[in-house]
């Protein structure tokens, strides 16, 4: 990771003195990521997870600090030209505030510069919100994964984005 992946973003719905900045996640951001996880999924990744996932080349995590306040992490495993988004989270002091956008733009911006051609990923298929923000950067669903999520049950929607033209973000 090179500092290019380094943003300074201002979401439209904060001050400009309230500048979001995404960085790639570091050891020393775990705590905060698992306490996160733990609090917002009921089967959350553990430290343990991320820690072992920042150790591989296949995969990146980048964070969302919003006046040193983490507010959010995104990530993707990669193989070979197309990459699979794990996480996206935004706590909820930070929700509706474009944070999720930016760090999926970036995170897909850094996955294009490495050769990634397509992402994909699942959602429950209840999560109109999420299900908006993907469509609305290019994922189209291609498929079902039936009872995918537990606690509780429900589906997963499977979204792609088409064949890399250029720079699509």
């Amino acid at each position: 990771m090179d500092a290019q992946t380094d943003s300074t973003f201002r979401s439209e719905k904060t001050p400009a003195s309230d500048a979001l900045m995404i960085r790639p996640m570091r050891r020393e951001d775990i705590p905060l990521v698992a306490g996160i996880e733990r609090q917002i999924y009921s089967l959350p990744w553990s430290g343990r997870a991320f820690s072992e996932a920042l150790q591989r080349d296949y995969y990146l995590f980048l964070t969302a600090w919003h006046a040193g306040v983490l507010a959010g992490y995104c990530g993707f495993q990669r193989s070979f030209e197309i990459a699979d988004i794990t996480n996206v989270t935004v706590t909820d002091r930070y929700r509706r505030r474009g944070i999720g956008r930016r760090m999926l733009e970036v995170l897909m911006q850094t996955g294009f510069a490495q050769g990634v051609e397509r992402f994909t990923l699942e959602v429950r298929s209840s999560n109109a919100p999420a299900i908006a923000l993907y469509t609305s950067l290019g994922f189209r669903q291609e498929g079902i994964r039936r009872g995918y999520y537990e606690s509780p049950k429900e589906d997963a929607l499977i979204l792609w984005t088409p064949e890399k033209r250029g720079n699509q973000i």
